[in-house]
């Protein structure tokens, strides 16, 4: 999973979009059109619903990161959200969001170490046609082996 790093009064804050984020967002928001949608706009519902996502994913985010083993850092919470984001702050919280969206969604193709199947590979190998000899020296020799009692 990839987050989103976001400073806000002098702290790091990390939003992720997993699927309690994605689903605590329909709950409030429903799940017809684009979750960014109710980001966007200029007026009180549109700040505040930027400030709820902000905080859910910042609280996503750090959770995941806990859970990693990293050093806890604060959650954000709302309070604190309302406090300290400015007017140029809301237009970076709403960028951030459209992007750990963006990445929440984003397919994690698998590196090229990780795309061998092993167990697929021995069956291959368990199930590859022997080529046959076109001369058949290999097996006449086999016949003669077996016959004479010899490997």
């Amino acid at each position: 999973m990839k987050t989103v790093d976001f400073e806000l009064a002098g702290r790091t804050y990390h939003l992720l979009l997993n699927g309690a984020a994605l689903f605590d967002a329909y709950d409030r928001f429903g799940d017809k059109g684009d979750l960014t949608d109710h980001i966007a706009g200029t007026n009180r519902d549109s700040f505040d619903n930027t400030v709820w996502l902000l905080v859910k994913l910042c609280q996503q985010g750090e959770a995941w990161r806990r859970h990693n083993g990293e050093e806890p850092q604060p959650m954000l919470s709302a309070e604190a959200a309302l406090l300290f984001l400015g007017p140029l702050d809301v237009i970076r919280a709403r960028a951030a969001i459209r992007e750990a969206y963006a990445l929440g969604f984003e397919r994690e193709a698998p590196s090229e170490e990780e795309e061998i199947d092993l167990g697929l590979l021995e069956l291959q190998k368990k199930t590859e046609p022997v080529s046959p000899d076109p001369s058949g020296s290999a097996s006449r020799h086999n016949f003669f082996a077996f016959l004479f009692g010899r490997q």
